[in-house]
């Protein structure tokens, strides 16, 4: 049992992380404040008016606790999975995105980067 002993070690190669994209639709959120209080990373934050703004996309870990809580169903978070989105992996319907440079005042998108 005095044999010698071998260790490898292994070099962990780092992925590129997808940065998700989070859709708030303001038109449906009541400003309760769920999302940002489960986010466990900080990534969402309230502004003065008490509504949910992304505060910073690199922190968001693709967990989905802010739009399973969200009870107005006013926040989703979506990212590719294998070629696919989230919802169409779900087997839910996807609605047309709008376009990078068109601006609703319903709807605050966190852009990729």
């Amino acid at each position: 049992m005095g044999g010698k002993r071998e260790v490898w070690f292994v070099a962990e190669t780092k992925k590129k992380k997808e940065t998700p994209e989070i859709d708030i639709y303001k038109a449906w959120c009541k400003a309760c404040g769920i999302c940002v209080a489960f986010c466990p990373t900080g990534a969402l934050a309230k502004d003065e008016a008490g509504r949910p703004y992304v505060k910073d996309i690199e922190k968001c870990i693709n967990c989905g606790w802010c739009e399973i809580r969200c009870p107005d169903f006013a926040i989703t978070v979506e990212t590719k999975t294998k070629g696919k989105k989230r919802a169409e992996v779900r087997g839910g319907e996807e609605e047309p995105k709008p376009k990078e440079e068109e601006f609703s005042p319903e709807r605050i998108v966190a852009p990729r980067q």
